[in-house]
């Protein structure tokens, strides 16, 4: 190797190693993830990105929802996933979120998302604002979610994306709710009903939404109902459109 030449990534999710951890960027790491992860399949849902069986209709609940801001109905436009939850992938988001130590992947995820949205200008470019789904403050070992926006806000280096500030959140969760995980379709619909209503927004925001469009991005999407549920939120605060944007689409077990 000469002494002009570049090291070599040395691939998610060998992050913490490699030389591009600190100074790398959406497209290094877009590149180098890409290599392992599964990609959403060109044969998609358009309203859930969750993979078609050719001749089936999605089979998401919420996909065969009418649109409308209440109970039962579809508020959330459409939910785009950079990726499929599989392999390696939902190994580290796994760690990620639940063991201490690996916080350095937060730089790594919110390079994925801006680099998503660098190549997919035309689902983002209407975008007003971005914002996380958040977490309670408590949450242990740590709120990936607001850790994941702080880096993509960081890695933003030319202010492209209307990303909402880290010191300014829009929207704060005010207390823990349990979890959806390992829960039938009536219990991860609770339990996203539970975690709206925890959901606070910033009274600086009230006026600045109003018309507006948003893309609200959460890490993991299984069957949408927490971001649609929180879109309905949005609906009736005034906001005009509200999309959705997950690091991973979990698949569906036909």
């Amino acid at each position: 190797m000469s002494q002009y030449s570049l090291p070599e990534p040395l691939g998610f999710p060998n992050c913490r190693r490699c030389a591009y951890l600190i100074n790398g960027t959406p497209r290094i790491c877009g590149t180098c993830a890409g290599q392992t992860l599964q990609p959403i399949p060109d044969d998609h849902c358009l309203i859930c990105s969750q993979a078609l069986t050719p001749g089936r209709p999605c089979v998401n609940t919420l996909c065969g929802w009418r649109q409308g801001d209440g109970r039962r109905t579809r508020s959330i436009t459409r939910i785009d996933a950079v990726a499929q939850f599989s392999g390696t992938f939902a190994a580290y988001l796994r760690i990620f979120k639940e063991t201490p130590g690996h916080e350095y992947l937060a730089a790594i995820f919110g390079r994925l998302l801006v680099g998503w949205m660098e190549t997919h200008p035309h689902l983002v470019d209407d975008v007003d604002l971005i914002i996380g789904n958040p977490t309670h403050p408590d949450r242990k070992p740590l709120q990936h979610i607001e850790a994941i926006m702080a880096a993509a806000h960081t890695e933003d280096t030319a202010n492209r994306w209307p990303l909402a500030p880290p010191d300014n959140p829009v929207l704060t969760k005010a207390s823990a709710t349990e979890a959806s995980k390992d829960r039938g379709f009536a219990g991860k619909e609770q339990a996203a009903w539970d975690h709206v209503s925890a959901i606070r927004m910033n009274s600086a925001y009230r006026d600045t939404i109003q018309g507006k469009c948003v893309l609200l991005v959460d890490d993991v999407c299984t069957t949408g109902l927490q971001l649609n549920y929180l879109a309905g939120g949005l609906l009736r605060s005034g906001v005009r459109e509200v999309r959705g944007l997950v690091l991973a689409r979990v698949p569906w077990r036909y």
